[in-house]
């Protein structure tokens, strides 16, 4: 029986909406039966519409499931002469010509999306995404990301009940729902009202409470009565067909566990052994109650709960005779075989069906789902059973497979048993390598592997494999800050890489690497443009994205951040595309987040480190994301959450890692939120054990950071911070300056140490000189009297300032106007100071930097700047005629005057001259009695 649709009129008027303002996306969650499905079917009537399912196999099910029906379906309506070119499809639709190997995941998902705006305007509708297989989940983000065409709107119904913590559906829908074109529609209950409407008649009590509102359960207690149990209530209108109808429903339900587009008809005439006519007079029955729903060329269950109660209700040796037959209609998909024979109990024919879908789901970049055939493989591995591989090649397989799997521990123990079977000295060399990639993911640098690689290679091994090895161990060095170390074997590999382009391009991108470190950007993007179209034509992916990473930093290096970030977000989109997301697309979200962070976007940093961070990368690049999350989040206020933040990536990369690249940050940000946290001593600890990691001096990119922290703590800890300040300026007089970004770096840093070692030699003295009677202005936490600031010194920190302010970084930019202002606040400059203070407050401001924004108030307080103080500038007076005012109106002589402001008597007199004629005044007394009276100038 079909009952009336009811209620859900905002729900309607939500997905009216949003189609309005496509491209979008909606989700539609909830329990099973409150009518997801139903919504959807009501909205799409009379729309241009496709629809495909997700499996409740999962990852046993077909890669891209829902959208291999998709496709299907608009290549039919529009026709394969429209896609001429998009090969991509061709791995789904053989219609479309021979699959090209070199054309990827990246182009695949392109051609998904290129059809689907083709068919615009259009509704996608994706069923139960509870049960997506995990490239399909990619896929759909891939879309949600990159849809344009305002005529298309994407629609994923899933079950909410379904998802415990840890499903794999969340992170998914996490970063779906950060995307501002998506929006999220869950389906209340039905009132009692709504439910008289849909049933035709008041519901008794009884019937309200069991259905709870939900449609599908109030229908079938309406027609079976409350008492019986739910299975029994989803059943009962599959038990009151004839005997016919029911064995072909059974027989669908098997069938259609393993498809998302229903069972075709020739398939089912297979499976029940009935032609054409008998079975469709057997099936209709079932079409009439609305228990099945036909499509195209078959049929499916109008409800996943229904045709889930049917399976379940099938007896064990019934369920077996039926995956037996549905193995051998011979039209199937390697992953639909493999699910039946498996399911059949039949071993030696699942076993090669597993390994023929495994080989299926690597050509389409389903890398899950072919760890998944490979496991599957390995469990029923029978040495009797024939396939084309060895159990050590489907070892080695399954070890590669976990690098794009992002199952690297997995991938060690499987590398691990490959070796134990592999004797030839060559497929080691491989193995070993396989396994020094996955090592590097869990943190460990991976470098025994590689070198006992090399040495296991025999003679007689291709000069590629040991081109390949020697570009791979280089680039690990690199990685590893060993950079002297890198260069020969980068050198060597790209000698023999001439007829590899994949070793080439990563050769290539070393050299890119190391050409950064010394400063020379334009040959390291010259490399960089070298290497990519190498990479590329050789369908290396990861070597594409490297090329990114690569010619993001040396942009970032080179000061052009606005570039870097531009470049790192699009590579990030491109590993994404490409099946990458928790290797280097995770490393170059890194890259985009420390460029927008610089930038002062911290907002976009944030996100990009969140959505990063949804991929799952594996624990090292996890820490790294954390670590610059942890940054931002400090600056922002938050110490305990940054604390939090620290914490974590520290565990996360371990004690054994040892590339300074991600370490030296990671070590600076500990420090960082240990002084914030108001521990400077044990700052002071942790700030030596950075300093003694070796190889320092050779990553000034990164070491200057850790510097400028190191003088923050020693400002913490004066007067007893002699011998490290000491130990900080003679590292600074080592570090080269690569970069404009470490050109500022070294600036704020000689004149911050310069500053703090004369305060420090003005401690030391008796008499020294401070201002009279106040707490010291050079900084809010110093615990020992500074001298006044000279002009030079206010002008070192206006010239530091200027080089951030050239480059485009507030964050230093505000702390060096800061500094800046309490020096000139020192010197007596008290409308220099508000100007410099007024500039750093907007900054920080609009930063969010809650902490900064404190210490510009701090300084404003403790030196009565207010906003009278701007009042002499509204009067057309200059700042320094500013100066010569307040001292006037102090009673000073022009002699006075000249010795406080370091002027000659002569210079002070013309001041005074001017003041008097912008004032309209005649005298100095009238001057300082206007001074007075407008309140100019506070008491000090």
């Amino acid at each position: 029986m079909t009952t009336p649709f009811v209620g859900r009129a905002a729900e309607l008027a939500a997905l009216r909406q949003a189609r309005e303002r496509g491209p979008a996306i909606v989700l539609v969650a909830g329990e099973p039966g409150i009518g997801k499905s139903r919504l959807v079917e009501e909205f799409v009537a009379g729309l241009h519409a496709v629809e495909g399912g997700c499996l409740a196999l999962g990852a046993d099910g077909l890669p891209y499931a829902p959208f291999v029906t998709v496709t299907r379906r608009l290549v039919r309506e529009l026709g394969a002469a429209r896609l001429t070119g998009r090969r991509g499809l061709a791995h789904w639709l053989p219609e479309l010509g021979e699959p090209d190997p070199s054309y990827g995941r990246a182009r695949l998902f392109d051609d998904v999306l290129t059809l689907i705006e083709l068919a615009a305007p259009v509704v996608v509708v994706l069923e139960d995404l509870q049960w997506a297989d995990p490239s399909s989940r990619e896929l759909l983000l891939f879309l949600a990301r990159n849809l344009s065409d305002p005529g298309v709107l994407l629609i994923g119904t899933y079950r909410s009940t379904d998802l415990a913590d840890d499903h794999p559906l969340r992170p998914l829908l996490t970063s779906l729902t950060r995307l501002p074109r998506t929006r999220l529609i869950e389906p209340p209950s039905l009132t009692p009202g709504e439910l008289a409407r849909m049933l035709g008649e008041r519901p008794g009590r009884d019937l309200v409470a069991r259905s709870q509102g939900n449609p599908l359960f109030a229908t079938v207690l309406a027609e079976a009565g409350t008492g019986a149990p739910l299975r029994d209530l989803l059943l009962s209108g599959f038990r009151e067909l004839p005997d016919e109808s029911r064995r072909c429903v059974r027989a669908l339900s098997v069938a259609g566990s393993v498809t998302a587009e229903g069972v075709r008809q020739a398939a089912l005439t297979r499976i029940t052994g009935l032609d054409d006519p008998e079975l469709e007079a057997a099936l209709r029955p079932a079409v009439e109650r609305r228990l099945l729903l036909p499509t195209d060329d078959g049929y499916t269950f109008r409800s996943a709960l229904v045709r889930e109660a049917v399976y379940d209700d099938l007896l064990p040796g019934e369920r077996r005779r039926l995956h037996l037959r549905c193995g051998q209609v011979p039209e199937a998909a390697p992953v639909e075989l493999a699910a039946h024979w498996h399911a059949a109990g039949e071993r030696s024919l699942a076993l090669q069906a597993a390994w023929r879908a495994a080989e299926a789901a690597g050509a389409v970049y389903a890398y899950a789902e072919r760890l998944r055939m490979l496991e599957r493989v390995l469990d029923l591995w029978d040495p009797a059973i024939g396939i084309d591989a060895g159990h050590a090649d489907v070892l080695k397989s399954a070890a590669d497979a976990c690098l794009h799997a992002g199952a690297a521990q997995r991938g060690i123990a499987l590398a691990d048993a490959a070796l134990r079977e592999t004797p030839d000295g060559t497929s080691q060399a491989l193995i070993l390598e396989t396994r020094s990639l996955l090592k590097h993911r869990l943190g460990q640098d991976g470098l025994d592997d590689l070198r006992r690689a090399l040495r296991s290679l025999p003679d007689s091994a291709p000069p590629a494999v040991l081109g390949r090895l020697l570009a791979t161990l280089a680039s690990r060095l690199n990685v590893l800050s060993r950079y002297e170390d890198a260069r020969a074997p980068a050198e060597q590999a790209l000698r023999l890489g001439d007829g590899d382009l994949a070793v080439r391009a990563l050769a290539l991108v070393t050299l890119a690497s190391l050409a950064v470190r010394d400063g020379e950007h334009d040959k390291a993007l010259a490399l960089c443009h070298e290497a990519a179209p190498l990479a590329a034509q050789a369908a290396d992916h990861d070597t594409v994205a490297l090329v990114d990473v690569v010619e993001a930093v040396t942009l970032k290096a080179a000061g052009a951040y606005e570039e870097a970030v531009t470049i790192a977000c699009r590579g990030h989109a491109t590993a994404r595309r490409y099946g990458l997301a928790g290797g280097r697309g995770a490393m170059l979200a890194v890259v985009a987040a420390d460029g927008l962070t610089v930038l002062g976007r911290w907002a976009a940093a944030r996100q990009t480190v969140t959505d990063a961070l949804a991929d799952e990368p594996p624990p090292l690049y996890c820490a790294v994301l954390l670590t610059v999350l942890g940054f931002v989040t400090l600056a922002e206020g938050d110490t305990a959450v940054a604390a939090n933040l620290c914490e974590e990536a520290t565990r996360l990369m371990g004690d054994r890692y040892t590339g300074t690249e991600f370490v030296l940050p990671l070590r600076d940000l500990q420090c960082q939120v240990t002084l914030a946290s108001g521990e400077p001593e044990t700052a002071d600890s942790l700030l030596g054990r950075a300093l003694a990691i070796p190889r320092l001096a050779a990553d000034p990119g990164l070491a200057w950071p850790l510097l400028l922290t190191g003088l923050r703590v020693c400002e913490m800890r004066l007067p007893s911070a002699v011998d490290r300040l000491e130990q900080l300026r003679t590292l600074g007089e080592l570090l080269t300056v690569p970069g404009p970004v470490q050109a500022a770096q070294q600036a704020t840093f000689r004149v911050w140490s310069d500053r703090l070692a004369a305060r420090l030699a003005a401690a030391r003295t008796p008499h020294s000189r401070s201002l009279a009677g106040q707490e010291p202005l050079v900084r809010r936490t110093s615990r020992n009297a500074a001298p006044p600031a000279a002009p030079a010194e206010i002008r070192d920190w206006d010239t530091v300032a200027g080089a951030w302010r050239a480059l485009g970084h507030p964050y230093p930019l505000a702390q060096a106007l800061l500094s800046a202002a309490e020096d000139a606040l020192s010197a007596g400059d008290r409308a220099g100071a508000l100007t410099r203070l007024e500039e750093a407050t907007a900054v920080a401001g609009e930063l969010g930097a809650a902490p900064l924004v404190h210490e510009l108030e701090v300084l404003a307080a403790r030196g009565r700047l207010t906003a009278n103080a701007r009042s002499a500038d509204r009067l057309g007076l200059t700042s320094r005629e500013s100066e010569v005012l307040r001292l006037v109106a102090e009673g000073r002589s022009n002699r006075q005057i000249a010795t406080a402001l370091f002027i000659t008597a002569k210079t002070a007199g013309v001041h005074v001259s001017n003041i008097l004629a912008k004032l309209g005044v005649g005298s100095r007394t009238e001057a300082a009695a206007l001074a007075h009276r407008l309140g100019l100038f506070d008491p000090h």
